[in-house]
This record gives C-alpha cells, sequence and structure tokens, in this order.
C-alpha cells in the first residue's frame, strides 16, 4: 500500500490555516516536523503532520508562547521514540509495517534536523559576527567625518586670516601710492622684536609671530572713529620709517611713526625690530610699548 504524503500547503487547507502561519511553524518547528520525502519546495509529509500542525495550532491558540510549544512538542517527541512499534501501532489501530516506517522516518528526519541546526547556529554566528564589523566601521566613520570636519573648519580660519591680511597689504600699496616705494612682503612679515636691556623680545600666539604687517594691522583697526587717510615709507641707509595718518569727522587726527629695521638676533633668527616709535611726535616710551607687546600677547592667546 502506497503511504500517503501531503504538500505543506496541502495540510494547511485541511486545517484551514494561511500559508504564511503554516510556513511559520513549519520553520519554528522544523525538527519535531516528520517530512516524507522531497527538498525544498516539493517536501512531503506523512499524515501524521497533520496532527502535529493541529497540535501546534491548538497550543498558540491558547495563547502558549514559542518557547512553551517547543517545550510540549519535545516532551511529545520523547514519548513517541520511547514506544515500540507495536506499541505504536496499538495505540494507532494501524498497520505496524506503517508504524514502524514512521519511526523510521522520524529518526532520520531528526538527524536532520539537528545537522540543520548546527548550520543555524554556525550562521548565526556569522551574522552576529559582521553585525559587530558593521558596527566598528561606522564607529571609525563618524570619527573620520568628525576630524575631517575639525580640519575643513580649521582651513577656513586660515583662509580668512590670508584674505585680512592680503586685503590688509593691498589696501597698504593703494594708499602709499603704486609709485611709492615700500618693504617687500618677507620684511613685513617677519617677526618683530624690541630691543630691551641687550635682550629681543617679540610676541608669539596661536603658532604665529606678531608681525610688523600685524602690527600697522592692528592700529588701522583700533583707530576708533578715526580713519586710516594715508600710509607713507620712506627709506634712508637700511632704515625704514612708516608713517601712518589718521582723521576723523572734525578733521581731527593723529599721526604714528614707526622706525623699523633688519637684523638678526644671536640665535640666528632674521626679525624686524622696531627702533623707535611716536605718537603726534611724542616717543612712546619703551615700557609702553611693552605693554602693548602684553596686551597683544594675551589678545593672541585668547
Amino acid at each position: 500500500m502506497v503511504k500517503e504524503s501531503l504538500s505543506l500547503r496541502e495540510i494547511g487547507r485541511r486545517l484551514d490555516i494561511p500559508p504564511s502561519t503554516i510556513s511559520y511553524y513549519k520553520d519554528r518547528f522544523a525538527r519535531f516536523i516528520p517530512v516524507a520525502s522531497g527538498q525544498g519546495r516539493r517536501v512531503k509529509y506523512p499524515p501524521e503532520a497533520v496532527m502535529l500542525f493541529k497540535e501546534i495550532r491548538e497550543m498558540f491558540t491558547r495563547n502558549w508562547s514559542a518557547e512553551q510549544v517547543e517545550e510540549q512538542l519535545s516532551t511529545m517527541r520523547h514519548v513517541v521514540t520511547g514506544l515500540t512499534v507495536d506499541g505504536l501501532a496499538a495505540q494507532s489501530g494501524g498497520d505496524p509495517a506503517q508504524a514502524k516506517a514512521f519511526v523510521q522516518d522520524l529518526a532520520g528526519v531528526l538527524d536532520k534536523m539537528s545537522s540543520l541546526l548546527e548550520v543555524q547556529a554556525h550562521f548565526r554566528s556569522e551574522i552576529e559576527s559582521l553585525r559587530n564589523e558593521v558596527e566598528q566601521l561606522r564607529r571609525e566613520k563618524t570619527e573620520l567625518v568628525g576630524l575631517y570636519e575639525a580640519r575643513i573648519l580649521a582651513l577656513g580660519e586660515e583662509m580668512e586670516r590670508f584674505r585680512r591680511d592680503r586685503a590688509e597689504a593691498s589696501g597698504m600699496r593703494h594708499e602709499s601710492g603704486a609709485d611709492s616705494a615700500m618693504p617687500d612682503a618677507t620684511f613685513l612679515a617677519r617677526p618683530l622684536v624690541v630691543k630691551v636691556a641687550g635682550e629681543y623680545l617679540g610676541v608669539a600666539g596661536k603658532g604665529k609671530p606678531f608681525s610688523l604687517q600685524d602690527l600697522i594691522g592692528l592700529i588701522r583697526r583700533n583707530a576708533g572713529s578715526q580713519k586710516v587717510v594715508s600710509i607713507t615709507w620712506q627709506e634712508t641707509e637700511g632704515r625704514w620709517t612708516l608713517q601712518i595718518r589718521t582723521q576723523d569727522e572734525t578733521v581731527r587726527g593723529h599721526a604714528y611713526r614707526l622706525s623699523v629695521f633688519s637684523t638678526v638676533t644671536p640665535s640666528g633668527n632674521a626679525v624686524t625690530e622696531l627702533g623707535e616709535m611716536t605718537v603726534d611726535d611724542e616717543i612712546v616710551p619703551d615700557k609702553f610699548v611693552l605693554m602693548l607687546f602684553k596686551n597683544v600677547k594675551e589678545g593672541l592667546e585668547r
């Protein structure tokens, strides 16, 4: 007699269970469900599988959890495998030959399910490893994005300083006149120092020394209501004299005169030395020049 076998869809129709639900039962409790023949979508199930799916359905109807259903199916499997073929046939009212074939098929299915579970555990381990790797890559990406954003911000600030310096230099050339002599850019950009008691004192902040060009820009920016109306240079025997004149709306103003020249410190550094500074023809004492340098240093360190 040919043993009847059913597809998963046929079992679902007999029990009035939706295809998605019957597929979930099959995947979730695969190691407890006997298989008659076939693989993949062509798997056929023996008649006793119908009762097993029915039991699963009823347990879920009673609001059992999947773990409770699994525990119950495990208990049922131990009971079934502990029966003799004759006892199983007697309880089911069937043929002993059919009962024997069922027990053999069930044992084979359980072996296959055990192998599948091992493969599934391996896949889960691989998936967890991939998840950890993806999370690590995300963290590294976040760190790199933050680093690049900080670098872009620093470059933007540096470009802004460069634009201001270029604008100031351009303004000085324009106000001095196209034909007016003036020091080259190297002279203007060298560290500005004053010599007090035989020592050269300068100012540095944010990785950049305070230069003559910076001092000129400082005077221009801090003129208050005064407006710079002229900047003139004059060279005499290697010394440069810079005169800056400012004026307000009432035609009152100030005259700043700086005497500067190139020199080399005992440590071998090429610098621009501030020899003398006057405001409205009054010589600025060294202590006030030092106070000016101190205020500049504090401003650069902010």
